[in-house]
């Protein structure tokens, strides 16, 4: 999990506990700062207080809410009359997670919380279509596709998902085809295309950002894979595959036997 996160030092010293080795925090200094960030860089979650600089702030949240919909945003604060006024404020344009401090912010909660944001919905949804056959996995293996369909932009090819299933790809190849998995490589174009189309319902991305937010050098490499696994490309994607159909079409390029890459 990728989380930007704009907070006085108090709150952003306990984030940093919340989130621990396993997931990676970029801390910004400014609204400014925040904005470019989410807009050029890989951020899977923004967790900010509205009185990080002092006075209450809540223009750039409503901005973000407006053109980047599918970025979950947590507002992380501490329980004043002000914050009431700005949680109000902002639950009414879209941010519904609110963590004070002192009260929501036991570390395994709070975690809890960013783990489950509606970010990962489609991830989720494919992992439920794959459920029958992760169940036939090794536990190291199940763990590792988690991963990849929680923070894909970790997983550059499927030499990264044997790395982080703890073997290597000939091994990870041997345990997937008997659980109806046939291809590795398949997954890992899966994930990175499930947060891709997350992205194309943002309408302040063009294609071109969402291919560099998603890993691919190109708006053209996006389409192309795209077009490959779904037989759509990125602009048709973006105006009528729905979630459900691309889960489902991924899921059966998914079990397809191919040649291995």
């Amino acid at each position: 999990m990728d989380v930007v996160a704009f907070l006085p030092r108090h709150l952003l010293s306990h984030l940093r506990v919340v989130l621990g080795p396993e997931h990676s925090l970029t801390p910004v200094a400014s609204w400014a700062e925040l904005l470019a960030t989410v807009h050029h860089h890989a951020a899977e979650i923004v967790v900010a207080d509205p009185s990080a600089t002092g006075t209450v702030q809540v223009e750039a949240l409503e901005y973000l809410r407006q053109h980047y919909p599918s970025l979950p945003i947590v507002v992380y604060t501490v329980l004043a009359p002000a914050s009431i006024k700005v949680i109000v404020r902002l639950a009414k344009s879209g941010v519904e997670h609110v963590v004070l401090n002192r009260f929501d912010d036991e570390p395994r909660r709070f975690l809890e919380l960013l783990e489950s944001t509606p970010g990962y919905a489609l991830g989720d949804r494919m992992l439920v279509e794959l459920a029958g056959s992760l169940s036939c996995l090794q536990v190291t293996v199940v763990r590792a596709i988690d991963q990849l369909f929680r923070s894909p932009a970790r997983f550059k090819n499927a030499q990264d998902l044997a790395t982080a299933a703890g073997m290597n790809l000939r091994t990870l190849y041997r345990n997937l085809e008997p659980a109806g998995i046939y291809s590795a490589r398949a997954l890992v174009v899966a994930a990175r295309l499930l947060r891709a189309h997350a992205y194309l319902q943002d309408p302040g991305r063009s294609i071109k950002d969402v291919a560099a937010k998603t890993g691919y050098p190109s708006s053209w490499q996006l389409s192309q894979q795209m077009r490959e696994m779904t037989g759509y490309t990125t602009e048709d994607a973006r105006r009528e595959l729905t979630g459900d159909l691309l889960v489902s079409l991924l899921a059966e390029q998914v079990r397809r036997r191919r040649h291995r890459q």
